[in-house]
């Protein structure tokens, strides 16, 4: 079985989860790419794709790229600045999975905090700069440090074992059910 893992990154922050990602994989063939160097030819059997949160969304060269992905077993990861257990979260990660769902095998999901990047938010493709108050430049400078080694590790043990479970439905015959 063959993963390929495929990200965007801003901050450097979903690069940071893409490889602990690959690194903890337990398969001898995988395969990982940033799109800012292409867009990869699909020839894995699970593609997990990372992307950094713009306004609620995958950013726009990833949000291009998951509508292009068709009849693969599929996991999603994202990272934002701001708080992994928020509505804004489950929205930034639904948002990607709303753009691969129906025409994919769903194995997982992940989103963690990440960095704001040190530019204004208009040059990252926003259409609005947020604007900075004392509580969002706190929360900014609790997460610049983030993804931790912890999140790092989560990530790699959540794609780690629904490979396992995809892997063990499909040598076994048994349908697999997406757990999304």
């Amino acid at each position: 079985m063959k993963v390929q893992v495929i990200y965007s990154s801003l901050t450097g922050c979903t690069k940071k989860i893409a490889d602990a990602i690959y690194s903890g994989l337990s398969v001898e063939q995988k395969t990982i790419h940033d799109l800012k160097d292409g867009v990869p030819q699909l020839d894995g059997d699970i593609i997990l794709l990372g992307y950094w949160g713009n306004c609620g969304n995958p950013n726009d060269e990833m949000k291009a790229f998951l509508q292009t992905i068709k009849g693969k077993a599929v996991g999603i990861f994202c990272t934002l600045g701001y708080y992994a257990d928020s509505a804004h979260a489950r929205q930034t990660l639904e948002a990607g999975l709303n753009l691969v769902k129906d025409n994919n095998e769903m194995i997982g999901a992940f989103v963690c905090n990440g960095a704001v990047a040190n530019k204004p938010a208009a040059t990252q493709g926003q259409s609005s700069v947020p604007t900075p108050t004392e509580q969002k430049e706190i929360r900014w400078e609790m997460i610049r440090n983030h993804p931790t080694a912890a999140e790092c590790a989560l990530a790699a043990e959540r794609f780690r074992e629904r490979i396992a479970l995809y892997s063990r439905c499909k040598e076994l015959n048994i349908t697999f059910t997406s757990v999304l």
